[in-house]
């Protein structure tokens, strides 16, 4: 019997591959200690956000709301629509509800519903960042707008006209109030939008309610908001903002003015109601000109840090993606069903981040990015260990 040099026989265990590494005791019981903090830590985050959502059931109903998260939670991990969903989580040994009883669930929510319920979702989560003391300082926001592209009729509810993309003109359209957490995004607030929804007016409320949660630092806006009553808020409000500019006709003569350069800018001069603001030109990494709104002091020698500082406004496209990721797929014109998707998007989106924040503490390690992948916090959000039920009641430590 042939052994090694270091008296290992390696023919006890004629099944490991020879490029097999080996890994001692001590790292095995680690890996599977991570492994488990880690589910633990994803099934008591969802307790934060699960008994908010309700689905107005009876209480002798033969699934829970729970039941039906879960199914979406997997559509979502598997980039699926809910019909095929709902079988796979079926095959995995989930406890599946049929996907038509999950549609006629979500369908039967009120639109305001489902908004306060979402936003109440959203608020417990923000209570556990907060007591974690992840809201000291000044905070910045980022004020944002996203869609979600259709391709159904124009007329249906809450459909908007959009740039053509990927076969579309159409979409649904959100507005979002985000901070940013130890170099992590997070979505305080999201509220829907039409065709004709006053911006400001949709300003104004993210900005009240961001006010209430966090000091605020300085506000990245896109440009999306860059007109009169926008800017007249922002200044009402006495806070920093930085948006690029849209390219009007005066906007564009300053740009071909040369760069950089700062000056006072007059907006609305046909109105009795105008705005004054600095615009700032700059020029991007490609040499084209680029120009911003702000009432930020800067010198005209430090104004190419203005753009650099808008720039990395913390890849809120990214988290956007990343959403959208953590969204089930579906045809369905029925804007309960979008809203509630979407809605559900963020909730798991916050969620996700959350546990990453928590992750490196509770396993006493810095892995210096993402510890949890979008794909692992949904696995464990929908697929507990019976070992981890036992605190799945209680929120992350």
């Amino acid at each position: 019997m042939t052994q090694s040099p270091g008296g290992d026989n390696t023919s006890s265990n004629p099944t490991r591959r020879f490029d097999e590494p080996a890994q001692d005791n001590e790292e095995k019981q680690r890996y599977k200690f991570e492994r488990e903090e880690l589910r633990n830590l994803c099934q008591a985050a969802r307790r934060i956000v699960y008994p908010e959502i309700k689905m107005n059931q009876h209480h002798n109903a033969e699934y829970s709301p729970s039941q039906i998260l879960d199914v979406l939670t997997h559509a979502a991990l598997t980039n699926d629509y809910t019909t095929n969903g709902s079988k796979t989580y079926g095959i995995l040994g989930g406890d599946s509800p049929h996907p038509n009883s999950i549609l006629y669930r979500v369908r039967k929510l009120e639109l305001q519903e489902i908004l306060n319920q979402f936003n109440s979702a959203v608020e417990c989560t923000i209570r556990e960042v907060r007591k974690r003391g992840m809201l000291r300082g000044r905070i910045d926001l980022a004020i944002d707008t996203t869609e979600w592209l259709y391709y159904g009729d124009e007329n249906d509810p809450m459909v908007v006209k959009t740039r053509h993309r990927n076969g579309t003109n159409k979409a649904y359209r959100f507005a979002t109030v985000n901070i940013l957490i130890n170099g992590e995004r997070f979505t305080l607030k999201a509220i829907p939008m039409t065709q004709f929804t006053p911006r400001e007016k949709i300003l104004g409320e993210l900005l009240d309610y961001a006010e209430k949660i966090v000091r605020i630092g300085i506000i990245y806006v896109d440009r999306a908001f860059f007109t009169v009553d926008c800017i007249r808020i922002l200044q009402e409000k006495n806070v920093k903002f930085l948006m690029p500019a849209i390219k009007n006709k005066r906007v564009k003569g300053e740009m071909m003015s040369g760069v950089p350069r700062i000056v006072d800018f007059e907006y609305g001069v046909n109105r009795k109601d105008s705005v004054k603001f600095k615009l700032v030109v700059v020029e991007d990494e490609e040499k084209t000109s680029r120009a911003f709104a702000t009432n930020l002091q800067v010198e005209t020698v430090r104004a190419q840090e203005l753009f650099e500082l808008y720039s990395k406004r913390w890849g809120i496209e990214t988290s956007y993606r990343v959403k959208s990721c953590l969204r089930p797929k579906t045809t369905s014109k029925n804007y309960e069903v979008r809203l509630f998707y979407f809605m559900f998007s963020v909730c798991l989106y916050n969620l996700w981040v959350l546990v990453n924040l928590l992750a490196g503490t509770r396993i006493g390690k810095d892995f210096g990015g993402l510890l949890v992948t979008a794909k692992m916090f949904c696995a464990a959000m929908c697929f507990p260990a019976s070992a981890g039920e036992e605190g799945r009641d209680r929120p992350p430590d």
